[in-house]
């Protein structure tokens, strides 16, 4: 039964979505009295934070986009996490605390037996390794010569001066704001690392400019608070969304029968329109005309919801709305975002490792020269330890609980880690497992309303950062959803056309 009440959807029920309407539906409970307050409802077709948002390493940096597109959203963020924290006791609900940053330089280890390396005119899915910050890290905006961190891991920063003021690679640095914020550090100020391999090391952030949270007890906390403002929560994949309004012209093509066989003779109406009302299909029709609401989502279940306005935010998924009649507008350059494969490992080992998140870059290893990694060791004890990232050129699979790992590169993956810490030597709490990252071609999100739409807007394609700006996302779709402006952010840098 349709509401007299405006209805908002969010569809996606990862970080954006559920930030999106944890905000939103705060801001209308503040706005509105209960009886004539706009329904919010979320729509995930498996579990909250079932993919990225769950199952990444949940790290926070405040620093780390200065100079990008991305610095204010960064920035804006990093508080608004604490903010939250504070708010809903996250230290305890959800793990989040500030730490300490290094990157570790690792000298070369022993690389597999020679049988397993290919010959060079063989081409695997292991050679053609990429990295997430390599991938989605943007241009830095520089006016004078800085230093900078090159991300050539997943997170791994390496300082680097840039004497001309200008990047080396589109994707493969970040400026750093203070010269002073990397220091090299002795090895054994990470006591847990082999230090006779550690070259190098350097602190690139500490307790003020650095944090972490476990995004999945994030994402379902931050979810449980949005329910005890009223939001409605429902599983089911979106089929369609149907524009009420719109009715897609038909050219039919008509031959005089006098005209005869072979020739067109004197024909004025060759081309004829057609009232699409007279073509559509009974349902749909009858769905459409059956409400006052300018858009029907159209679930696979059979369920059908009216809406007023929707949020497309379902990370490596998006790009599904541009099959739904009401996003015939959007094309697929405007939002080119594809999962990115990253793998990752949880375990927990015999003894505490405390507040010390790791970039580790391993020299002279079986891949193209070298491996990176990335350690988070969490207040519960366990540590979350990602990297082998692969770039996967198809959708990622409809389901996101399908298995999608590479045997080869999870195997790697823990290969590298009891190399390089012998207190890392643990046994698996879960194994072989990866999951797909946003990355928008561009290295930037899109936050935006669909121009001369009525109600539709896009969140989505935060690549690696998605934690980390994930909040400060929702606030600035909530205001767009209920004040019908952004006050808390800029997001000219986001809008949907703002490259074509």
């Amino acid at each position: 039964m349709e509401s007299d009440r405006e209805t908002i959807v969010i569809i996606g029920a990862g970080i954006v979505g559920v930030a999106t309407a944890y905000f939103t539906v705060k801001k209308l409970a503040k706005k509105y009295p209960a009886e004539i307050r706009p329904q919010v409802i979320l729509l995930e077709q498996c579990e909250p934070g079932c993919s990225a948002s769950g199952k990444s390493g949940g790290f926070l940096a405040r620093h780390w986009s200065d100079g990008t597109d991305t610095e204010q959203l960064a920035q804006f963020s990093y508080d608004l996490h604490a903010k939250l924290a504070l708010e809903h006791n996250g230290s305890e609900r959800w793990g989040y605390r500030p730490l300490n940053t290094f990157c570790a330089e690792i000298d070369r280890i022993p690389v597999m037996p020679a049988k397993q390396h290919k010959s060079a005119h063989q081409r695997t899915e292991a050679e053609s390794v990429v990295t997430s910050i390599e991938v989605i890290a943007p241009r830095a905006h520089s006016s004078s010569s800085v230093t900078t961190m090159e991300y050539s891991g997943p997170g791994t920063p390496i300082t680097s001066f840039d004497s001309e003021n200008q990047q080396t690679s589109t994707h493969g640095s970040i400026s750093v704001p203070d010269v002073g914020a990397v220091k090299e550090v002795a090895p054994e100020a990470v006591p847990w690392l082999k230090t006779s391999l550690v070259n190098k090391l350097r602190q690139v952030g500490d307790t003020t400019s650095t944090a972490q949270v476990d995004p999945l007890k994030f994402t379902r906390s931050l979810l449980a608070e949005a329910k005890g403002y009223g939001l409605k929560s429902i599983r089911g994949k979106v089929i369609d969304v149907a524009d009420t309004g719109y009715r897609q012209p038909i050219i039919e093509l008509s031959i005089d029968k006098g005209a005869g066989i072979g020739t067109l003779g004197e024909l004025p109406d060759v081309l004829n329109y057609v009232d699409p009302s007279n073509a559509e299909s009974i349902s749909t029709k009858s769905k459409k005309l059956g409400t006052t609401k300018p858009y029907i989502l159209l679930l696979d279940q059979g369920q059908d919801i009216p809406a007023d306005k929707i949020v497309v935010a379902c990370g490596a998924w998006a790009t599904s709305c541009l099959r739904w009649e009401a996003f015939r507008d959007v094309s697929a350059s405007q939002i080119p975002i594809q999962g990115l494969r990253v793998h990752y490992l949880l375990a927990k080992p015999k003894e505490q490792i405390p507040a010390q998140a790791v970039f580790a870059e391993i020299n002279g290893t079986v891949y193209s020269g070298e491996d990176a990694i990335e350690i988070y060791p969490r207040p519960d004890g366990s540590v979350f330890i990602c990297g082998e990232a692969l770039d996967d050129p198809e959708m990622p699979p409809h389901n996101p609980f399908e298995p999608v790992y590479s045997k080869r590169a999870t195997g790697r993956l823990k290969q590298i880690v009891n190399d390089v810490s012998s207190t890392l030597s643990f046994d698996m709490i879960q194994y072989g497992l990866a999951c797909h990252l946003p990355v928008h071609a561009k290295g930037i999100p899109v936050i935006s309303k669909v121009p001369s739409s009525k109600g539709l807007y896009i969140a989505a394609g935060h690549g690696c950062w998605g934690i980390l700006n994930g909040p400060a996302t929702g606030l600035a779709i909530s205001e767009l959803l209920v004040d019908d402006e952004c006050v808390s952010l800029d997001l000219s840098s986001f809008r949907l056309d703002r490259w074509y």
